[in-house]
C-alpha cells in the first residue's frame, strides 16, 4: 500500500491510499476509532462541590475533555502491568477553585495535571458553574484507554474515506480530537494493524503462508509524508 499525504496539520490529515482494498482501508478506520489509545479522566474523587451539577454528571463531563497524550509514556489500562498501581498506568489531575462575590464558570483550563506533558487540549471547555462563595475541589485519575472501551478514548472525531476513479485507490480523511497529532494517530493505527496481521500469520502453519511470510514490508508514505 502506498500513502500520499495530500493535506496535513496537527488536527487534520488527508491522504490518498493506493494499492489496497476497501476492506483494508475500513480496517484502518476501525483501528483509529477502536484501538489507538489516548488518555482520559476515568476516576474522580470529589471532596467539595457547591455547583448545581450532580457529582456523577460532573465526573462524566470531565471524562469527555480531550487530554494531550504523550506517545509511549503511559501503559494502556488493559495491560497486564496495570493490574496493580504502577505509576506508568495513570496520571493525576486536580481542580481547586472558589467563587468570590460573583458566580464563577469552571473551565477545562482549571484542570491542573501532575505531568506537565498532559493537559486539556482546549482550555475553554465549560465544566460547571459555581454560585457566589461556592467551591469545587476534586482529584481525578487519567488512564490510557481505547475507543472500544468507551468513546471518550477515541483519538479522532472524524475517520472516513471516499472512493476514487481507481478501484484500488481511496482518499482517507482524519480529524484528531487533539489528544494526539493526526499523523501520529494514523501511524499508530497502521502499526496496530501490522502487529495484528503478524500475530495472525504466526498462528497459521499452512505451507502457502510459510512461503509468503518472508520479511515485513513497511508502508510508503511518499515524499511528503515519508518516515
Amino acid at each position: 500500500m502506498d500513502v500520499k499525504i495530500l493535506k496535513l496539520s496537527d488536527d487534520y490529515l488527508e491522504a490518498r491510499l493506493e494499492g489496497c482494498s476497501e476492506a483494508l482501508v475500513n480496517a484502518i478506520r476501525r483501528a483509529i476509532l477502536e484501538e489507538v489509545p489516548t488518555l482520559a479522566v476515568h476516576e474522580v474523587f470529589i471532596f467539595e462541590n457547591s455547583s448545581p451539577m450532580f457529582d456523577e454528571v460532573l465526573s462524566n463531563r470531565l471524562g469527555l475533555i480531550p487530554l494531550r497524550t504523550p506517545p509511549g509514556k503511559y501503559l494502556p489500562m488493559d495491560s497486564p502491568e496495570c493490574l496493580g498501581s504502577s505509576e506508568k498506568c495513570f496520571t493525576t489531575l486536580s481542580i481547586d477553585v472558589s467563587a468570590g462575590d460573583s458566580p464563577l464558570t469552571v473551565y477545562s483550563k482549571h484542570l491542573v495535571c501532575r505531568d506537565e506533558d498532559v493537559y486539556p487540549v482546549y482550555g475553554n471547555i465549560p465544566i460547571t458553574k459555581l454560585p457566589p462563595g461556592g467551591k469545587l475541589r476534586l482529584e481525578a485519575l487519567a488512564r490510557l484507554g481505547r475507543g472500544k472501551m468507551h468513546a471518550k478514548w477515541q483519538p479522532a472525531s472524524l475517520a472516513t474515506y471516499s472512493f476514487t476513479d481507481s478501484p484500488d485507490a481511496f482518499v482517507f480523511r482524519l480529524e484528531s480530537t487533539g489528544s494526539l497529532p493526526s499523523i501520529e494517530v494514523f501511524r499508530q493505527a497502521l502499526d496496530i494493524l501490522r502487529d495484528k496481521f503478524k500475530t495472525l500469520l504466526d498462528s497459521l502453519t499452512l505451507p502457502e503462508v510459510e512461503e509468503k511470510r518472508g520479511g515485513e514490508e513497511g508502508v510508503d508514505f511518499g515524499e511528503e509524508g515519508g518516515r
